[in-house]
């Protein structure tokens, strides 16, 4: 019996979790680091803040995702903080990613009122909202415990797992439309062609890439638990969902780099 209880050390999978997990920690570091030295105080509009707040909670949770990983067996407070920061750093930076999203969307099709006189706005910020359910959903009905070897298994229960995938590939399909309409009826009026011609255009057309990408990488990592019935290794589900918000972070990054290249110019 004490030869399960005492580990031999980490596994194949366990090194190349951790490896991943450094891997994604360097690249959210480097573009923060790129992303922050050219902003200042006095000159952060609100989506360059979201951004920033997106590059610090996507490297937050990578950060606790390599200490989780290399702790969660054998340890039952381990195991259970690996789907507890799931449930809070991930949801967080997927509202942050949505909110930043929105921002795009207002200054896309309705720039010339503020954000708050803006009804679609507005409306577009009360969808967040049902994320605080999902989330409650996530905390109570959730998976965590050890096998008789000591390997961590954690995950969502399909009454939290569904309405979270449901609810975000309706919202990314939403938004995604949002940024395609413009440009469709682009190509219809002259005012529209010239249109074609401007930075924002430009900037929308990457935006749709960047919605259309974080839809694939969220539907591909919740549709993989849902699949799993939310019994997935702690190492598995901490590593997706690092690779997860790391893809949103470089999709991002390469969306605010290329406009910022556009904009010089």
């Amino acid at each position: 019996m004490d030869y399960y209880l005492q580990p031999d050390g980490p596994d194949g999978f366990e090194i190349m979790a951790e490896c991943l997990s450094l891997g994604c920690i360097t690249i959210m570091a480097i573009a923060m680091g790129s992303k922050s030295k050219l902003e200042r105080f006095d000159t952060l509009t609100y989506g360059r803040f979201l951004v920033l707040i997106l590059y610090i909670l996507s490297w937050t949770f990578s950060v606790f995702a390599i200490v989780i990983v290399s702790t969660n067996n054998h340890n039952i407070v381990s195991c259970t903080m690996g789907i507890l920061i799931c449930a809070c750093c991930y949801a967080m930076t997927k509202i942050v990613l949505y909110a930043w999203l929105i921002e795009r969307v207002h200054l896309v099709s309705d720039f010339r009122c503020s954000r708050f006189d803006s009804s679609q706005y507005r409306f577009h910020m009360i969808l967040l909202c049902p994320y605080v359910g999902i989330f409650i959903l996530m905390i109570i009905f959730r998976n965590n415990y050890l096998l008789e070897d000591g390997t961590c298994i954690i995950g969502l229960q399909n009454i939290s797992s569904i309405p979270l995938m449901v609810r975000n590939i309706l919202l990314n399909l939403y938004l995604t439309y949002l940024f395609v309409k413009p440009l469709l009826n682009s190509t219809f009026t002259q005012t529209q062609r010239n249109w074609r011609q401007t930075r924002l255009y430009k900037l929308t057309r990457r935006t749709v890439v960047a919605s259309i990408v974080c839809l694939l990488v969220s539907l591909a990592n919740i549709l993989t638990l849902a699949i799993a019935q939310g019994r997935e290794r702690g190492l598995m589900c901490l590593s997706m969902c690092t690779a997860d918000v790391t893809i949103n972070v470089i999709t991002i990054h390469w969306v605010r780099w290329t406009g910022s290249r556009c904009g010089r110019g």
